[in-house]
């Protein structure tokens, strides 16, 4: 492969591609069933409780295009997710090729070699095209980036995190912020595909009976999520985010 270099580190085993495999895309939306959501969500409650090792003996490799001073891909929010069930995690830097006219045969070849050698690839930061062409030629599931705010995880972690603190008969969520945003338009889909009322609002009464639970998103960068007045600690998010993320390996992976 000419255009394209990338550094390894705790690579998995080398494997043959099956038709399983290929069918078993991660382009599945998490986001397409109520039912998919509350599987995935019952999962990670169950992994909150005891992880146990169901990715023994997976291999999971991480795209990155960015790196750390010495060369070496950056660590990732996954990578302790995944090896956390007893996954083996390989950290890959990505460098895109010089030349354009290498781009298509290049990363085909880097796709198929990546199929060969792990279970599933995630794509943390790789452009849209080089994305949709590793997903079209690795055959094993890839993801558009587990960790990253704009993939459904963190939209279910964070409607998990608002309805686990109400009652089925009373969930109801106040929205503010840009709802067209990709992440906003996510939670509000999950949202009402698990039957939660989403109320749009520019701002809230803190008093007001409807806004027990509340998603601030004026600010995109930077959600904060309220119960009866008070902040969900963002140590309680970033738990509720990793155990999501462990559910949908466990799903994708291990068949869950």
């Amino acid at each position: 492969m000419r255009g394209i270099k990338f550094a390894a580190r705790n690579r998995g085993s080398v494997r043959d591609v099956t038709p399983t495999h290929a069918a078993r895309q991660a382009a599945d939306d998490p986001l397409s069933s109520a039912s998919k959501i509350a599987s995935l969500i019952a999962t990670a409650a169950r992994l909150r409780q005891s992880s146990g090792s169901p990715l023994r003996g997976r291999n999971l490799a991480l795209l990155h295009t960015h790196t750390r001073a010495d060369g070496t891909p950056g660590n990732s929010a996954l990578q302790g997710a995944a090896e956390e069930l007893g996954a083996r995690v390989a950290l890959l830097n990505f460098a895109h090729p010089s030349s354009p006219a290498d781009t298509g045969s290049d990363v085909i070849a880097l796709a198929r070699m990546l199929g060969r050698m792990y279970d599933g690839i995630d794509c943390h930061d790789l452009d849209a095209a080089v994305l949709r062409t590793i997903e079209l030629h690795a055959g094993v599931p890839v993801f558009p980036g587990l960790a990253l705010d704009t993939h459904p995880a963190r939209v279910i972690a964070d409607l998990w995190a608002l309805c686990e603190r109400q009652t089925p008969a009373d969930r109801r969520i106040v929205f503010i912020g840009n709802g067209r945003r990709p992440r906003a338009r996510m939670f509000v889909a999950a949202a009402r595909a698990m039957g939660v009322a989403i109320l749009p609002k520019s701002r809230v009464d803190p008093g007001a009976e409807d806004a027990s639970a509340v998603a601030d998103a004026s600010q995109p960068r930077h959600w904060v999520l309220w119960f009866e007045g008070s902040a969900i600690e963002g140590d309680a998010l970033q738990e509720n985010h990793r155990r999501v993320m462990q559910a949908v390996l466990v799903h994708t992976l291990a068949g869950a």
